[in-house]
C-alpha cells in the first residue's frame, strides 16, 4: 500500500509540476511575442506553435486534475428538480457512469489518434515540431480524466448502496 501511495503522490506531483510549466512557459512565449512583435517589430517565428503546445498540455492536464479535486463542470439539472434525495444520489451516480461511459470512449479515440501521429510523424509548419507531443497531452489528459472519474463513479455507488458512508471519504 505505500508504494501505491507513492505513486499516487508522485503522479499528482507530476501533474501539478506539469502545470506549472506549461502556465509558465505560455506566459512568457506570450510576453516574449508581445515584445518582440510590437515594441520591436521583428518578427518572431515559431512562438505561436510554442504557446499553443502549452496550452494544450495545460487544458488537459488541467481537466484532469480538475477531474481528480472533483471540481469539474457538471450540468446535473436534475438532481435541482428531483425532491428525494435517494433519487437524487441514483441519478448522480447514473450520470458518473455516463462520464465513464464518454471518458473512456475519448480515451480509446485520443490513443488511435496518438497512434496515428507516432505512425505517420506529422509536424508543425513553423518549426517543424512533431506534432504527437501535442496529441500525447489528449490522451494523457483524458486518460486521467477516465481514471478520476471511474473512481468518483465507484465511491458514489459504494455511498449509494451504503456500504461506505459520505465521511469514509
Amino acid at each position: 500500500m505505500l508504494l501505491l501511495a507513492r505513486i499516487w503522490h508522485f503522479k499528482l506531483f507530476l501533474k501539478r509540476l506539469t502545470l506549472v510549466i506549461t502556465c509558465t512557459l505560455f506566459s512568457v512565449v506570450v510576453i516574449v511575442q508581445i515584445v518582440v512583435r510590437y515594441f520591436l517589430v521583428i518578427p518572431m517565428h515559431g512562438l505561436e506553435e510554442i504557446a499553443v503546445y502549452s496550452a494544450v498540455w495545460t487544458y488537459f492536464i488541467g481537466g484532469a486534475y480538475g477531474a481528480y479535486e472533483r471540481s469539474h463542470i457538471s450540468a446535473s439539472l436534475m438532481e435541482m428538480v428531483i425532491a428525494g434525495q435517494v433519487a437524487r444520489n441514483w441519478i448522480k451516480v447514473l450520470a458518473n457512469a455516463i462520464t465513464v461511459v464518454v471518458a473512456v470512449w475519448a480515451t480509446v479515440w485520443t490513443f488511435q489518434y496518438f497512434q496515428w501521429s507516432l505512425r505517420l510523424q506529422p509536424r508543425s509548419l513553423e518549426l517543424q515540431a512533431p506534432l504527437y507531443w501535442a496529441h500525447a497531452s489528449m490522451f494523457v489528459g483524458l486518460g486521467l480524466m477516465a481514471f478520476y472519474f471511474a473512481i468518483e463513479f465507484v465511491d458514489n455507488l459504494l455511498r449509494v448502496l451504503g456500504i461506505r458512508t459520505a465521511s469514509a471519504g
